[in-house]
């Protein structure tokens, strides 16, 4: 069922939001029932799910981590070659980015800062090319209050919102190229974001601007030197053969060879690839600029095409469950993957689309622009 889409007036009486379509608010309502209960009764059924969720998080960490040093391990010794532990790697890489976003919503050790702050600390030591998980609480909750509106900073970053082609694809695995390719974009983009936190004083969006600067430092600047680095060097070395020029033999040169080498494989590429297949899923999945603010009905799309399978084995299914989330967050990502195909019937009934791939050619958009 396709709704329509206009803008949300607010009064001035009572600040209630008034969408285009009455009908829309008890359709979120309706739909966010129908996935309560399916998480009600998985709960009801397995109580474990609730007595150990703190502990389930940290089995899934340690789970996760263990995957990737084995494979680190392996390939250091020639044991496991690059094709192997690449995409190996992405896959433990792809449920530490699910846990992330779990303990941004403080689903484990809620009560416990320390072990909280710890498990983020972990994750981001093996993501390292994203923004650092503090900075990107902020802009996460604030996507769930403004999704695929203009100051929405988290999906206007991975490109949601613009037109498909070359360009867009380059920066759908390389956050820092996502930046550096769209300097205006994403200014424009941050400084919507920063105006619309109204709880903030002057002085405290001045230290969020600088906190929203400094979101890729450390880790995320080191990764991409030694990632473009390497794809700098590989791209040279294709050069002299085509030439015909040897390699330097000099010790700078293999040592900056076989560094950045390795770590491309071990850590930068298994990432390049879980970003690449999180974020086209995300960023098509998710809505952009005709979205009335704060209507979770129109904010996501649901895929579950076969076609779409080799991208959601990097990200979790992400573009099967997430929608779910937005209706309800307090589900860990394996109980909405437990649930995912009970909720389904309630989303369809009640207007969530399911496979609208022309998302592509309407830049996201829900509906064609009109003049």
């Amino acid at each position: 069922m396709n709704l329509p889409v206009a803008n949300f007036k607010m009064t001035k009486q009572n600040k209630v939001k008034l969408f285009a379509d009455p009908e829309d608010e008890q359709r979120s309502l309706r739909i966010r029932k129908g996935i309560l209960e399916a998480g009600n009764q998985l709960r009801e059924k397995h109580p474990w799910l609730v007595k150990y969720q703190d502990q389930i998080g940290m089995g899934i960490l340690i789970t996760a981590v263990s995957g990737i040093v084995f494979n680190i391990t392996q390939y250091s010794r020639g044991q496991m070659p690059a094709y192997i532990a690449i995409p190996l790697s992405a896959f433990w890489m792809s449920i530490l980015h699910e846990l992330e976003h779990d303990l941004i919503h403080q689903m484990y050790y809620r009560k416990n800062k320390p072990v909280n702050d710890a498990m983020l600390a972990t994750v981001y030591a093996f993501r390292p090319s994203t923004v650092n998980p503090w900075m990107r609480r902020d802009v996460h909750l604030h996507h769930h209050k403004s999704s695929g509106t203009q100051s929405d900073l988290e999906e206007r970053g991975i490109n949601n919102g613009d037109r498909w082609g070359l360009k867009r694809l380059i920066m759908t695995g390389d956050n820092m190229l996502a930046v550096y390719l769209r300097p205006i974009t994403m200014l424009k983009t941050t400084n919507r974001f920063i105006h619309a936190q109204k709880n903030l004083n002057k002085s405290e969006k001045l230290k969020l601007r600088a906190r929203l600067t400094a979101s890729y430092a450390p880790l995320g600047h080191l990764h991409y030197a030694m990632w473009h680095g390497f794809l700098l060097m590989s791209v040279a070395k294709l050069a002299m053969k085509a030439v015909g020029l040897k390699q330097p033999k000099n010790a700078l040169w293999k040592l900056a060879d076989r560094t950045t080498k390795f770590y491309a494989v071990t850590i930068a590429a298994p990432n390049f690839l879980r970003t690449l297949s999180l974020h086209f899923t995300s960023s098509n999945m998710h809505y952009y600029g005709d979205v009335e603010e704060g209507n979770i009905v129109q904010q996501c799309q649901v895929w579950t095409d076969w076609r779409m399978r080799p991208l959601q084995a990097f990200c979790f299914n992400f573009a099967g469950t997430h929608a779910i989330h937005h209706f309800v967050v307090r589900d860990p990502f394996y109980i909405r993957q437990a649930i995912a195909q009970d909720c389904y019937p309630v989303m369809q009934e009640n207007g969530v689309r399911f496979n609208d791939f022309g998302t592509f050619k309407r830049a996201n958009r829900r509906l064609e622009k009109t003049a």
